[in-house]
């Protein structure tokens, strides 16, 4: 008992540090035991992989060779069909990078071997590698010894067979004149075609000998042109110049070639004795990982079984201590969030859940008391917020309106009046609907401004305001156009009900009595909707009819000229 109850007053740490301990001591256990077996089976691996390495470079550098081999044969059966410069590109230059590939593989060879131990098999036959890497090094001199010669011959611009063709073209230039001589020289081409093919030596020789029995029919014409004769002369030189020199690079050839099938027969005996031994090596490491993963498989299986013991003895003491008391803590987690305010967790000692279930008792201890008073504070809150939104309403509603209201009449601002002649614009576009618009303006304001000053302006201003919006109808919308100056939107009224409301505008004004002032006057233009491209063609035509109003005596309406008498104004 007291040992349990040290073991549950223990903190969360000091249990983690203790399960893991054992898991430790049982983990090491079996490590040991298991790298014993593994050692083992490692270095019958290492000897394998090296062994199997060194056979794959040996076949790798077998099929390289060969492959080497087959690229130049090609290259030479091929070049006099497909042309030099083609074929060397085909051909000899991967030929030589294959034999370039075979120096680094035979390199690559020798350090693999070096690292085997000195007891190893294969260490033991460092001569004859030393002589393989030896003739991969021979086999690539020979084949760029190959490949010169080839250039020699086949070179496009500066060649052996480019320079005895050009021989021949000439002689042929020379003698075509000359039927005999022709036929001869016809004779010739056929056997130096013909040695092209085979390239046999006495065929280069009939060609020779063919050649100058035509240079002494050409020493015994007398008949033939001194210049030419010794042009032809000339050539039989660079002939048999030329021809002697091929005959030296063909024979220098066949001796390169005969040293391939030497080499050829001296490697592949090597070779042969390398991979049986790299071979029997690998059986060797086979076997011995064959007994050292019976005995590893003996180690691993013990380890198994005691982590599993130690695994299910750790599992149940820390389900004990932490596990179920995580549990119990989650299932009271879910039942306060579910709304039990009666659920309560019990779990005695002073380990660390311990401590959190104690705290977390004492917080839905509080969570209830506030619970209790919650739901009054909500509707509380709910109704101030109620009126601050309607508090906020009523002045945005007043926002709006006086941001679409002139300051000093409190009519229509010019913003709201530009809104309404869109809006009645394009009812009328779209419809075919009518609406006026009467443009006002007082008569000599300025001279009220000046005499009686800017407050009994406004004062007027004000009074004129009252006047329209009481004699106006409830439809129409009027508004302070800019300064003395008001504009009235009449929706759905035709030009004469404007005029006539124009009309009785202007006589309400001139017979009001301004106090301080006197009676004044106001001038007015009207105009109907009449196709107008835009708003402001319409009031414009309001405005100039106004102006005439004003040109011709003031305090009178004038009507705007029609569109389609060729009036009118934007």
């Amino acid at each position: 008992m007291m040992r349990r109850f040290y073991w549950y007053n223990l903190g969360i740490t000091a249990k983690l540090w203790l399960a893991f301990i054992v898991l430790f001591v049982f983990f090491a256990m079996a490590s040991i035991a298991g790298f014993v077996g593994l050692a083992v089976v490692g270095g019958a691996e290492a000897d394998i992989v090296a062994n199997m390495d060194i056979r794959g470079k040996v076949l790798e550098m077998e099929g390289q060779l060969e492959k080497a081999r087959r690229l130049y044969r090609d290259f030479i059966i091929n070049a006099p069909e497909m042309g030099f410069v083609q074929a060397q590109e085909r051909f000899c230059q991967p030929a030589l990078a294959v034999a370039a590939r075979v120096i680094a593989l035979s390199e690559e060879l020798k350090s693999a071997i070096a690292v085997l131990p000195p007891g190893a098999a294969i260490a033991k036959r460092n001569v004859d590698m030393n002589f393989f890497s030896s003739t991969a090094r021979r086999f690539t001199q020979t084949l760029l010894s190959e490949n010169e010669l080839a250039t020699v011959i086949g070179d496009p611009e500066n060649g052996l067979d480019t320079r005895l063709a050009a021989s021949l073209t000439g002689l042929s230039e020379l003698f075509a004149p000359l039927p005999q001589a022709a036929m001869m020289l016809q004779e010739v081409i056929i056997l130096v075609k013909q040695y092209h093919v085979g390239h046999q030596r006495p065929v280069m020789q009939a060609a020779s000998n063919k050649l100058e029995l035509l240079r002494r029919l050409v020493m015994t014409r007398s008949d033939l042109d001194p210049a030419l004769r010794a042009e032809a002369l000339q050539q039989f030189e660079v002939f048999d110049k030329t021809a002697a020199r091929l005959l030296e690079v063909v024979a220098a050839m066949n001796a390169n070639a005969n040293d391939f099938a030497l080499q050829a027969k001296a490697v592949d005996p090597i070779s042969e004795e390398l991979k049986r031994i790299t071979a029997a090596e690998v059986a060797r490491a086979k076997g011995r990982i064959v007994w050292a993963s019976r005995i590893a498989s003996g180690i691993i299986l013990l380890s198994a079984l005691l982590g599993l013991a130690s695994v299910f003895i750790v599992r149940r003491m820390l389900h004990a201590a932490i596990t179920s008391k995580i549990v119990a803590l989650t299932q009271f987690a879910c039942g306060v969030r579910d709304g039990n305010l009666e659920v309560s967790v019990d779990m005695p000692g002073t380990d660390e859940l311990g401590i959190l279930a104690g705290s977390l008792n004492a917080m839905h201890g509080r969570i209830r008391d506030l619970v209790v008073n919650l739901e009054e504070k909500v509707r509380q809150r709910t109704l101030e917020l109620a009126a601050k939104n309607h508090e906020l309403d009523e002045k945005n509603q007043a926002l709006a309106v006086l941001s679409l209201t002139d300051r000093l009449t409190g009519l229509c601002n010019r913003r709201r009046l530009d809104q309404a002649l869109v809006a009645e614009w394009r009812r009328a576009e779209r419809y075919g609907s009518a609406y006026s618009v009467i443009m006002i303006d007082l008569d000599n304001f300025k001279d009220v401004n000046d005499a009686f000053g800017h407050d009994a302006g406004d004062a007027v201003l004000v009074r004129i305001s009252d006047i329209l919006i009481a004699t106006t109808r409830e439809t129409d919308i009027v508004g302070r156009w800019g300064g003395e100056e008001f504009v009235v939107i009449c929706p759905e009224t035709g030009l004469g009900e404007a005029r006539t409301l124009a009309e009785g505008l202007r006589r309400e004004i001139k017979a009001t009595l301004f106090p301080g002032i006197g009676h004044l006057t106001a001038s007015f233009g009207v105009a109907d909707y009449e196709a107008d491209a835009a708003p402001g063609f319409l009031v414009g035509r309001a405005d100039e009819a106004m102006y005439r109003a004003k040109q011709s005596g003031r305090n009178q309406v004038v009507v705007a000229t029609s569109l389609a008498g060729g009036g009118g104004t934007p």
